[in-house]
C-alpha cells in the first residue's frame, strides 16, 4: 500500500501541477493572442463536473446579448433554433440573458409576456468552460480551430508569430518553472554529505547474518561517519574481506550497531547488499538567492548540454546505446518523483524532491519542443514551413499528420509504460517500505 501512496502523492503534488503549468502557458498566451479557448480542464476527461463558465454572447435575430456563465442552456442548443430569452439590464445598454429556453415551433403560439423575447438564435459563443475531470494527470486546453483557420477567432487564424508563441509557451513555461524550482532547491539547502540506504539484502549473505534489513540507513563504519555515501561504503566492503565492520545503522528513528564481516569473492570483499545514497540532513548548505540562481543556471546548462552531446557520447562509447535510448513513461516518472519525495520527507531536506521535479519539468519542456507530429514542436514546425513557403499547408493535411503522429506516440507510450511496470528504473521495492 505504501507504494501506491507515494505514487499517488507524486502524481497529485508534483507531476499533475507540472502538466497543469504546461497547459497554463498555452491558455494564457492563447487568451492574449485573441484565440478563443473553449475549455480549460483540470485532469483529463471524462468530465466529472463543470466548475464554472465564463460570460459569453448570443445573437437572437441579429441582436447581440451577454450570456452569463451561470445561465443553464437547453441540451443541444445551436444556431438556427427558435428560442425565448428572459432579459435583464446589462452594461452599456447591452441586454443580459437571465434565462433561455427553446420556443414552441407553432406560429400560432402567442408571444411570451415581457420580459421574455422570442426569436431565431443566429449566433452562440459560449465563454470558456473550467472543468474538473476524472483522471488527475494535470490538465488540457481546448481551443477553437487549432488547424482550421475558417473561424476568425480560431488559433489557426491568428498571425504566425502569435501561433508560435501559443504553441511553444507550454514548453517554455515548463523550462521556466524548472529554473525556479532549481533555485528553490539550492536556496532550501544542498546536502554536501551522504549516508547509505540499504535497498536489498541478499539471502544467506553476510549482511543478512549480521541482521541488516532493507531500509536501514548506514551512517558510520568503525566509528567513522560516512561522507561520500555508497562510493565510500563500497570501498570499505571491498577492501575488508574477512575483517569485521562495525556499522552504525539508523532504523525507524533508532540507532543500532551491527557487526558484518565481508567474505572474499572474486578477489574482494562481498557483503550482499544493494546500496543507494541517502542525504545527511546535518550537511545541508543553504545558498543565498544570487548564488542559488547562478547554481541553478549552471545545473540546467549541464543537463541541456549533456542531452545535446548524447549522440556523440554514444558514438564514442562513453554511454552505452541501451542506457541512452531507455525511455521513461508516466509510471517511470512517477517512480523517480515518488522516491525523491520519499527521500525528502524522511530526511527532512526538500532538495531531492525539488531537484528531481525541476529536471522532469525541464525534460517535459524539451521533449515538447521536438519537431515531431502531435507535439508542440511539430505544430510549430508547420508554422515555420508556412512562413518559409509563403502559404499554409492545408488544414486537412496538417490534421492527418498530427493524428498519425498521435497514434504512433500512443503506441510507443504503451510500450514504454509496459517497460516501466515490468522493468522499472526505480525498483518498486524502494517505495514499498
Amino acid at each position: 500500500m505504501e507504494l501506491f501512496q507515494w505514487l499517488a502523492l507524486a502524481l497529485v503534488v508534483m507531476l499533475g501541477p507540472m502538466i497543469l503549468i504546461h497547459e497554463l502557458g498555452h491558455f494564457l498566451t492563447a487568451r492574449r493572442a485573441g484565440a478563443r479557448v473553449l475549455e480549460f480542464g483540470l485532469g483529463f476527461p471524462p468530465r466529472l463536473l463543470t466548475l464554472f463558465r465564463e460570460e459569453g454572447t448570443i445573437e437572437v435575430d441579429g441582436q447581440r446579448m451577454l450570456l452569463p456563465g451561470s445561465v443553464r442552456l437547453p441540451p443541444g442548443l445551436a444556431p438556427g433554433q427558435d428560442v425565448e430569452v428572459r432579459l435583464e439590464p446589462g452594461p452599456e445598454s447591452l441586454p443580459r440573458v437571465a434565462e433561455i429556453r427553446r420556443a414552441a415551433v407553432s406560429e400560432q403560439e402567442p408571444a411570451p409576456p415581457a420580459p421574455w423575447r422570442r426569436g431565431r438564435l443566429t449566433a452562440l459563443e459560449l465563454g470558456t468552460i473550467y472543468s474538473l475531470n476524472l483522471l488527475p494527470l494535470g490538465g488540457f486546453v481546448r481551443m477553437l480551430g487549432e488547424e482550421d483557420p475558417s473561424h476568425p477567432q480560431s488559433l489557426a487564424a491568428r498571425p504566425k508569430r502569435w501561433r508560435l508563441v501559443v504553441l511553444l509557451s507550454g514548453a517554455l513555461f515548463n523550462i521556466l518553472v524548472a529554473f525556479l524550482l532549481m533555485i528553490a532547491a539550492y536556496a532550501t539547502g544542498v546536502p554536501t554529505r551522504a549516508f547509505v540506504q540499504i535497498q536489498e539484502v541478499v539471502p544467506d549473505s553476510p549482511a543478512e547474518k549480521a541482521g541488516l534489513l532493507p531500509g536501514d540507513i548506514v551512517t558510520a563504519v568503525n566509528g567513522d561517519r560516512l561522507e561520500e555515501g555508497s562510493t565510500e561504503l563500497r570501498e570499505w566492503i571491498r577492501s575488508s574481506p574477512g575483517e569485521p565492520l562495525e556499522l552504525t545503522v539508523l532504523r525507524e528513528k533508532e540507532f543500532l550497531t551491527l557487526t558484518a564481516t565481508p567474505v572474499l569473492t572474486d578477489g574482494r570483499g562481498f557483503l550482499g547488499i544493494g546500496l543507494q545514497d541517502w542525504p545527511d540532513p546535518a550537511s545541508a548548505e543553504r545558498y543565498s538567492l544570487p548564488r542559488a540562481t547562478i547554481a541553478a543556471g549552471k545545473s540546467m546548462a549541464v543537463v541541456v548540454l549533456s542531452i545535446l552531446n548524447l549522440p556523440r557520447m554514444v558514438s564514442s562509447g562513453q554511454v552505452s546505446a541501451a542506457e541512452a535510448v531507455r525511455p521513461v513513461g508516466i509510471p517511470g516518472i512517477l517512480g523517480f518523483l515518488g522516491y525523491a519525495l520519499k527521500q525528502s520527507m524522511e530526511a527532512g531536506i526538500p532538495f531531492m524532491a525539488l531537484q528531481v521535479t525541476a529536471l522532469i519539468s525541464l525534460a517535459v519542456g524539451m521533449t515538447n519542443l521536438l519537431p515531431l507530429p502531435a507535439l508542440d514542436g511539430g505544430r510549430a514546425l508547420f508554422v515555420l514551413i508556412e512562413a518559409i513557403r509563403g502559404r499554409r499547408i492545408s488544414p486537412e493535411t496538417e490534421a492527418k499528420v498530427h493524428m498519425a503522429g498521435m497514434v504512433i506516440l500512443i503506441g510507443i507510450s504503451l510500450v514504454i509504460i509496459t517497460m516501466d511496470i515490468v522493468n522499472p528504473i526505480i525498483p518498486w521495492s524502494w517505495l514499498s517500505r
